[in-house]
């Protein structure tokens, strides 16, 4: 009695400790700590910064230079352009810009394609978001059903338990031989064993999900289990779902912007066969020691000079050297189309699978659940013919262990069927809104 009184007063301890994730906690998790999505991140962000890269190069460049100088031996005096032979001070100071007026749109194609880069970079995080979202779905599932599955092995030891205390008591009234109670305990045996199994593995399971949202396994957390209300079978149509998701999936959307920037890329390129024009300005001033009659800053004053150039560049042999370039950039854009292909093609392909996967597990759970119906009734006809002595132990045994693998058998069903639900919801709609 007081073992049972200090229980209820440890129980409300017990549940206050533990911490309860849902799925869409979960998700949360893995933003924040997934390494593969924080990959995704920064080659977003390496992309952004190549377009500010790149736009940057439009802007003048200026820039202002200081030189100080101790000159020896012979030389000529800066000032006077006479030729010296004595130790003189020289500085100078200068300011100028240089601004890229005509480049054959080389700049502005090059802009454009890292636009276009930088997009699909953006389209490709929000992909690899995705994917881990998908398996971690798929690992939060097989949490909840290896759970599942243990706590059924838990009530086949338990029930186990019961028969066998159940023929030492026969055994000890001379009812039943000691075979009987040796059959008994074999079965508890082997119960236990397949609880000790099922253990197992929804501790794999735990610590896989835990690893995939990179946290420290404790466990103190629960994960919340996801609502069966909705286990209807509902009516897809895959090349419709995949019709929908062409439109919507980032992982076409970045496959397709890559493509498009290779085009950018060979204007670019043919941009190196045009004439360029480039606009100069300077302006400069100096102080040498060896002028006694003016002091620092009036001789700088009388020292200014300045000058304003446009420079022409004209590429005599320029196709020899971009041609080459041109076929490789036309080459890579081919490859990109052939990745965008494939992207299509496995997306597509994934649909059509998840659409047979979620019929699959419909009409596996029904067929499942009513196993588990009939052989329920089944065993229970055995179990109580054992307990009138009217039926044997190995029949107890098959029509148990039938039961259990009938239990199981549903449990796998019923959550790969919301494993696929979640999935074609998601193909569907394109995003995980109302999906975790």
């Amino acid at each position: 009695m007081k073992n049972l009184l200090l229980l209820f007063c440890l129980l409300p301890l017990c549940t206050s400790a533990q911490k309860v994730l849902g799925l869409a906690e979960c998700f949360e998790l893995l933003t924040k700590n997934n390494l593969t999505y924080q990959q995704g991140n920064l080659q977003a962000e390496a992309a952004q910064a190549q377009l500010r890269q790149t736009r940057s190069q439009i802007f003048p460049q200026i820039y202002i230079s200081a030189n100080q100088s101790v000159n020896l031996g012979r030389s000529i005096d800066q000032y006077t352009n006479a030729y010296i032979d004595q130790v003189y001070n020289y500085s100078s100071l200068s300011t100028g810009l240089q601004v890229p007026v005509f480049q054959g749109f080389k700049l502005q194609n090059q802009i454009r394609q890292y636009v276009l880069l930088k997009e699909s970079a953006m389209e490709n995080r929000t992909a690899v978001l995705n994917a881990q979202t998908v398996l971690l779905m798929q690992g939060y599932v097989n949490v909840l059903a290896t759970n599942a599955l243990l706590l059924a092995a838990g009530e086949q030891v338990a029930s186990s338990k019961q028969q066998v205390e159940r023929v030492e008591k026969q055994l000890n009234a001379g009812v039943v031989g000691t075979n009987v109670l040796y059959e008994i305990k074999a079965q508890l045996a082997n119960d236990k064993y397949n609880e000790v199994t099922a253990l197992n593995n929804y501790r794999t399971a735990r610590l896989a999900l835990f690893q995939r949202i990179n946290i420290a396994p404790d466990d103190s957390i629960v994960f919340e289990g996801l609502s069966d209300k909705n286990l209807a079978m509902p009516s897809y149509d895959a090349r419709q779902i995949y019709d929908e998701a062409q439109k919507s999936f980032p992982e076409l959307k970045s496959a397709e912007l890559y493509r498009q920037s290779f085009s950018y890329q060979v204007k670019s390129i043919k941009a190196n066969n045009y004439p360029s024009l480039v606009l100069g300005g300077n302006l400069g001033a100096f102080y040498a020691s060896t002028n006694n009659n003016l002091d620092y800053f009036k001789q700088l004053n009388a020292t200014r000079n300045g000058s304003l150039s446009l420079g022409l560049n004209i590429p005599i042999m320029g196709r020899w050297v971009t041609r080459p370039r041109v076929e490789l950039a036309k080459v890579q854009e081919r490859l990109a189309q052939n990745t965008l292909d494939v992207t299509s093609q496995l997306l597509r392909q994934a649909i059509e699978v998840a659409v047979l996967n979620l019929s699959a597990m419909s009409d596996k759970y029904m067929a499942a659940q009513g196993q588990v119906e009939s052989l329920d009734a089944a065993f229970k006809v055995v179990e109580s013919k054992l307990n009138a002595g009217i039926a044997n132990t190995f029949e107890y045994t098959v029509a148990k262990a039938n039961l259990a693998q009938a239990q199981a058998n549903a449990i796998e069903a019923k959550y790969g069927f919301l494993m696929q639900q979640k999935l074609l919801q998601y193909y569907r709609q394109g995003n995980f809104n109302g999906v975790l």
